[in-house]
């Protein structure tokens, strides 16, 4: 039965975006590819920073002929690592891949390699390092300039050759498992975080919102923007004797307001950064964002109120938002701040369609939502902010 990669893939990247654990998330994909495209092994080596290596630790495929677990270190300065970390091998990769068959067509063409001995050099201990792990598709894994890893690919089940679509996959995988992976230890280091130290913590979390903003050329800066307008509105609305939120809900609203996005790391930069209107497919995958936020947050303990705030805070006061069409007060305070300030923060940003609007104009639009879209006591307060200038 034929394989429909594209489908295959998105099906990967959407796991891959829940899965936490980085063994447990290498194990998924190692597991896929040996299953769909029926290699006869695959194994990925991990760089390890407190040993500075790059370990095999985890491997598919029959016994006798993966790489056993443990074996394979590799140290920054091993042929198939220099090949990968230096730029210039750049043009001797098929479309990403190196294929053992290829650096055996360019070792044959001997003209190609005039006045190149360090290149031939390299590129003949690459080969014997490939084969001594029987290993005939090698795929580096990127986060920025940095390499993560590389996926180790064996021969195919059936001893032909890859077919171009499957080589596609395989780099298309590992380009999805390096954001993957950077994620997963990102939030294996919030989990920590929590149990150690809330600051360190708060730092980390930090550091996951900009990655997210990242994402998103055109709201730099967006999610710090909106955490201090959060955070502004709800000390405002704590001077009110009916409302005092306690200082709980001040570190949820902190964490909530710099995660609000986080589900974005699961929209396509295509969509998030595209210059004109959306279809409907890409609109639905957009507002997923808030869902998928919760999905994500939801193995991390004691982030109950935060989780709230991050599925919740597209809700509309008359009950026509997502994801599940709550209205008025059963909207949670936390997600109902961060609904006004995040719309603030937009109208004041510039965007791909339109300018940003004045603070001013800014204002007059939130009061006229006031009581459809926003709550209107945040909204009050909101408005208080601005008149004092402190929005």
């Amino acid at each position: 039965m034929r394989v429909n990669y594209k489908k295959e893939l998105e099906e990967a990247a959407r796991n891959m975006i829940l899965v936490h654990k980085p063994h447990t998330l290498i194990r998924m994909i190692l597991r896929s590819i040996v299953r769909k495209v029926k290699v006869e092994h695959a194994g990925i080596l991990l760089y390890e920073k407190s040993r500075n290596s790059y370990i095999v630790t985890i491997t598919r495929g029959k016994l006798g002929t993966k790489i056993p677990p443990g074996l394979v270190r590799l140290d920054p300065h091993s042929p198939i690592i220099r090949f990968f970390s230096q730029k210039e091998n750049a043009p001797l990769l098929d479309d990403g891949a190196l294929l053992l068959s290829k650096i055996n067509s360019i070792l044959q063409d001997r003209e190609s390699l005039v006045g190149k001995e360090d290149t031939e050099k390299l590129l003949l201990a690459t080969k014997f390092q490939m084969k001594s792990f029987d290993t005939v598709v090698s795929v580096p894994s990127y986060y920025r300039d940095d390499l993560l890893g590389v996926l180790m690919l064996g021969e195919k089940a059936n001893k032909k050759a890859f077919k171009r679509e499957e080589i596609d996959f395989f780099v298309a995988l590992a380009n999805d498992v390096a954001m993957a992976l950077r994620n997963a230890f990102l939030f294996e280091g919030l989990q920590l975080e929590i149990e150690r130290n809330k600051k360190l913590f708060l730092e980390t979390t930090m550091a996951l919102s900009a990655a997210i903003d990242a994402k998103d050329h055109y709201t730099r800066g967006h999610t710090m923007r909106v955490t201090e307008y959060s955070l502004a509105i709800a000390r405002r609305i704590s001077n009110d004797k009916n409302e005092k939120p306690d200082g709980k809900f001040f570190e949820d609203l902190h964490v909530a307001s710099l995660l609000h996005d986080i589900g974005k790391i699961g929209v396509p930069e295509s969509i998030l950064n595209k210059n004109g209107s959306l279809t409907d497919e890409e609109r639905k995958k957009i507002n997923e964002h808030a869902l998928m936020g919760a999905m994500i947050l939801e193995p991390i303990r004691d982030l109950g109120s935060v989780i709230l705030g991050v599925k919740h805070h597209h809700e509309r006061y008359d009950g026509n938002g997502y994801p599940e069409g709550l209205s008025g007060e059963k909207i949670p305070l936390i997600a109902a701040i961060i609904s006004v300030a995040d719309s603030y923060d937009a109208m004041i940003s510039d965007r791909p369609y339109r300018c940003a609007f004045t603070k001013e104009q800014a204002i007059v639009e939130l009061e006229r939502c006031s009581g459809t879209q926003f709550n209107p006591h945040i909204v009050k307060a909101a408005i208080s902010l601005y008149r004092r200038g402190e929005l």
